[in-house]
């Protein structure tokens, strides 16, 4: 006799979380995201909805132990994800603290976080309970941290007053960007695909004044990164391509050239960065 074929909303650790047949998928998404944002080993990252870790079962493996937090609501989809998806050896090794809270509130480990993940809430949640998380992760997010969330975006906005699952809510982009605002947050649309159609967005601290770069491609792997992070990690900031080309130029043209226009020349602060770097990099 075949095996029931479990559906979204299945009590199956699979199910619980979303379509069974998209759980590898989802979980990666989830991870190249973060990766592609800037996620490194050393971060804490809390996972917000971690579910059976579907998508937490890859940071897990990367971050350093102590790193990775999850709040979870349903404790029986945890343990049984823990069970047949990551194992207990790897919890032992990577000692991650989980909260089983349904409020959505991330102080509760009394930790700041670098990076905070909301993949699977915001599809579901009433617009109280989304303003309820971005006051908690305003409190959770460290200075020049990332919050990284996805909804449904659509042309109206859910009236469901509570949490509504295996059904869906769908938001505008200017309704979430107003409730982040409230929060003091900062929201961005992020151009990156998603298996399911949902709308990525990253949301900062609006006093930190970050550049987010809205387009997620394979930069953070690039050789010109590892270049750029070994400059940082010497106490020099990295020139734009912009830069190193007036660079190059200043060093090629006289002080008494007016064929080329002023603003292509470095200033006399700029100069003394550039001779320093330099240096170093002839040592």
């Amino acid at each position: 006799m075949q095996s029931k074929q479990h559906v979204m909303g299945d009590r199956d650790h699979r199910a619980w979380v979303g379509p069974p047949d998209y759980y590898d998928r989802l979980g990666a998404v989830q991870f190249v995201t973060l990766l592609l944002l800037g996620l490194r080993e050393e971060h804490f990252l809390l996972d917000i909805g971690c579910g059976s870790l579907r998508g937490g079962r890859f940071p897990l493996m990367y971050l350093n132990p102590d790193r990775y937090f999850g709040i979870e609501p349903e404790e029986w989809c945890l343990r049984q994800g823990i069970e047949a998806e990551v194992g207990s050896a790897l919890v032992t090794l990577k000692r991650p603290r989980f909260s089983f809270n349904s409020d959505l509130n991330t102080t509760s480990f009394n930790c700041q976080f670098d990076y905070i993940i909301a993949a699977g809430i915001f599809m579901h949640a009433s617009k109280t309970q989304i303003t309820r998380c971005l006051k908690s992760v305003s409190r959770s997010l460290r200075a020049n941290g990332k919050f990284v969330a996805a909804f449904l975006a659509g042309g109206s906005d859910s009236s469901c007053a509570h949490w509504s699952y295996p059904a869906v809510q769908y938001y505008k982009a200017s309704t979430l960007r107003l409730l982040a605002e409230e929060c003091g947050l900062e929201l961005v649309l992020l151009d990156a695909p998603h298996p399911l159609g949902h709308q990525w967005v990253v949301l900062t601290h609006m006093k930190d004044q970050q550049h987010v770069n809205h387009h997620l491609g394979l930069d953070a792997f690039s050789w010109e990164e590892y270049l750029s992070f070994q400059l940082s990690k010497r106490g020099i900031a990295p020139k734009s391509h912009e830069g190193y080309l007036r660079h190059d130029l200043s060093r090629v043209i006289r002080s008494d050239d007016e064929s080329v226009v002023p603003q292509a020349r470095l200033s006399s602060s700029e100069r003394p960065i550039d001779d320093a770097a330099a240096h170093i990099m002839e040592t």
